[in-house]
């Protein structure tokens, strides 16, 4: 399970040093397999980007269809962490393999998947942050690798590499923030870390707890009946979670 959108947009308001030379001939997967427009944002971010960050998370997971269910819904997992009190952030679909997010802290943006394979994704995001009388606009890309493992009696663990790469659209604010970027990256690694704390919180509940868990998402209206259904259904692939009928 991931937060994708939380990463993605918090990190749009901080930057570190400019791109280097020939930073999209090392990005780990071939672009040629990118459709034409996704391979333009891909290479425009990794060509001119302002802030890299390459944060690690590893957790226990119920099942890797589940888990990569939610990295394709962030709407659901964004429910998820509302309906179990773990986050407050929004992010509602607005069509194929796109979302729009927000959260109460006053970011706001759209949010596209570019890419997916059974160990990665690509995301895209674009939009802003408020922050008293400050409004700062950015974009990122954020490549997402992920391994499975099984730990000590068979539980299933997700290995996660997030390279997230910002682009602050005012020259001035990018500069400065570039300035000061020693200060600035331990505040984005304490936010990163902050939203990563959601991902882990929210699977640890689903191992150890199943069954309350579901009850739990079941007795609320935030998800649709289908999503509900498909939920029910990917967490029932992990014994002892009773299947319903």
């Amino acid at each position: 399970m991931t937060r994708p959108a939380s990463i993605v947009l918090s990190l749009l308001i901080v930057a570190t040093a400019p791109a280097p030379a020939g930073a999209a001939e090392r990005f780990p997967l071939p672009l040629e397999e990118f459709g034409a427009g996704a391979r333009e944002k891909v290479e425009a971010l990794l060509n001119d980007y302002t802030l890299k960050r390459s944060p690690r998370l590893d957790h226990p997971i119920l099942n890797s269809p589940l888990h990569q269910f939610l990295l394709d819904r962030p709407d659901v997992g964004a429910a998820l962490a509302r309906i179990l009190r773990i986050g407050t952030y929004t992010v509602t679909g607005t069509g194929k393999d796109r979302f729009r997010a927000s959260d109460p802290e006053g970011l706001d943006g759209e949010m596209e998947i570019l890419y997916r394979d059974g160990a990665h994704r690509v995301y895209f995001a674009e939009g802003i942050a408020k922050g008293g009388l400050l409004t700062v606009r950015g974009k990122a890309l954020v490549v997402h690798e992920f391994e499975y493992r099984i730990a000590d009696q068979g539980q299933p663990w997700v290995a996660t590499q997030l390279t997230v790469y910002g682009k602050i659209k005012n020259p001035l604010l990018a500069l400065f923030l570039q300035i000061f970027s020693p200060l600035i990256g331990g505040l984005v690694d304490a936010k990163i870390s902050k939203a990563q704390g959601v991902v882990r919180q929210v699977s640890e509940l689903m191992v150890h707890d199943p069954q309350g868990t579901f009850a739990r998402i079941e007795a609320s209206d935030q998800l649709t009946r289908d999503d509900l259904t498909k939920l029910r259904e990917l967490m029932a692939l992990s014994e002892p979670f009773p299947v319903k009928t």
